[in-house]
């Protein structure tokens, strides 16, 4: 479904993988508990769609309920885990650090570091766990050393290009705690800074704990 505002088409996704991380993140900061339903379906559709919220103030209300009606059903649909152990953006390869012990201090301090934002750093989050195939052999692959300077660049990238869909599933893998992590995101802004400490240690636990190698 595509809808019409000021001349201007805007796609509707009907797919987790059709709706980008930055577009997610979007929703996440501008999401609020108290707010009035009509404000997070507007927040919830500007987001998704990336039409300013001004903007959708001059569409008719049927048109508004029955966009934010197909976007409550794909936000009540399960996001699938299935990993992807490497993506292609713009032509080139991604692969997803193939095993946590190997982690060098730098790279686990800046992970934590941007675990302890949540879903406002999760672009870099991605861009530390997946980095350029340098090379491949027999299933195997290798990825480029860690570099905080192209990492922050490659976050921006990740954050307009990778997909919820894969976000979820390298989190599902990475940062599971025993609940489903769609759950985990849902409750992680409400938490105070103690509890959200608490939270990360748990993650940074479950990060080395359950890695033995992805390949």
């Amino acid at each position: 479904m595509e809808l019409v505002i000021n001349e201007a088409s805007y796609y509707i996704p009907n797919k987790w993988n059709e709706v980008s991380l930055g577009c997610y993140m979007d929703f996440v900061e501008a999401y609020s508990e108290e707010g009035t339903d009509l404000e997070n379906d507007i927040a919830l559709l500007s987001s998704f769609i990336g039409a300013p919220i001004d903007m959708l103030g001059g569409i008719k209300k049927s048109i508004l309920d029955e966009a934010v009606e197909r976007l409550s059903a794909l936000m009540e649909s399960k996001v699938t885990e299935d990993l992807n152990l490497i993506v292609e953006i713009d032509g080139v390869e991604y692969g997803l650090h193939p095993n946590l012990q190997d982690l060098k201090l730098k790279e686990f301090v800046d992970l934590d570091n941007k675990l302890e934002e949540g879903w406002a750093n999760m672009h870099a989050v991605m861009a530390i766990l997946y980095r350029p195939v340098v090379s491949q052999k027999k299933g195997k692959y290798k990825i480029e050393d860690y570099d905080y300077k192209t990492a922050k660049k490659r976050a921006e990238l990740f954050k307009d290009n990778m997909s919820v869909e894969t976000v979820n599933a390298a989190a599902a893998f990475f940062l599971r705690i025993g609940i489903d992590y769609t759950t985990i995101t849902q409750v992680y802004s409400k938490m105070d800074r103690r509890t959200r400490r608490k939270a990360t240690r748990a993650k940074k636990k479950s990060l080395t704990r359950n890695m033995d190698g992805t390949v």
